[in-house]
């Protein structure tokens, strides 16, 4: 049978337990944070040199690059299998991923279509005599198997004559290393293969100004 303390030695037992509850909370507090890990997309290539007279170049009109809904998050995400998302610890975009894709996006684009001014908003100004539409609907970085898999659908209107022109393009890239920045890296070669294929569909202007657009 346990006898209890005496009235002084209790106190003291009390008083050293409530001493070391301080001291543990203290160096909790103490601990210096985590900072976390800001992730960005590598800078497409810049512009390729404009055409001669820039100021009759046709316009086309860019609408905002479509991302699965799955992906609009500040947190880096992958994918583990067929029906699971998981994210990097830690880890964020360093700005809204939709924001930075599109941009990335119309700068690849630009590079590469330089017989056209490519206009992202308040495009009536410039009678755009197209626009292009891309929406990616799958952006997988397995990390598993270390493989980034995209499937996307490029829509081309023409205004006159009016026409529509669709196509859909998938692309699987390699991962470097099993990292969140080795994603990035991977999406911004994705958005360099899809600014390629809208470039395809959009040669150039002829002589009569009117695009070809097949």
């Amino acid at each position: 049978m346990n006898t209890p303390l005496p009235p002084l030695p209790r106190r003291f037992a009390a008083l050293a337990l409530a001493a070391a509850a301080a001291a543990l909370l203290g160096a909790c507090a103490s601990a210096p944070e985590r900072s976390p890990t800001l992730i960005t997309l590598p800078g497409a290539p810049g512009p390729a040199a404009p055409a001669a007279g820039n100021g009759a170049l046709p316009t086309l009109a860019l609408a905002r690059l479509e991302l699965p809904e799955y992906l609009v998050s500040r947190r880096v995400r992958y994918r583990t299998d067929g029906s699971t998302l998981a994210e990097w610890p830690d880890t964020f975009w360093a700005e809204r991923i939709e924001v930075g894709m599109a941009r990335e996006f119309a700068a690849a684009l630009r590079a590469r279509l330089p017989g056209w001014r490519v206009c992202e908003s308040n495009c009536a100004e410039w009678g755009p005599v197209a626009t292009l539409r891309v929406s990616i609907e799958r952006l997988d970085a397995v990390r598993p198997e270390q493989r980034l898999r995209a499937s996307a659908r490029i829509a081309v209107t023409r205004t006159a004559p009016r026409g529509l022109s669709e196509q859909a393009v998938a692309h699987e890239l390699p991962l470097e290393a099993d990292t969140p920045q080795a994603q990035a890296r991977a999406y911004a070669a994705l958005l360099a293969r899809l600014a390629a294929d809208a470039a395809a569909v959009m040669p150039g202007a002829p002589a009569n100004g009117t695009p070809p657009v097949r």
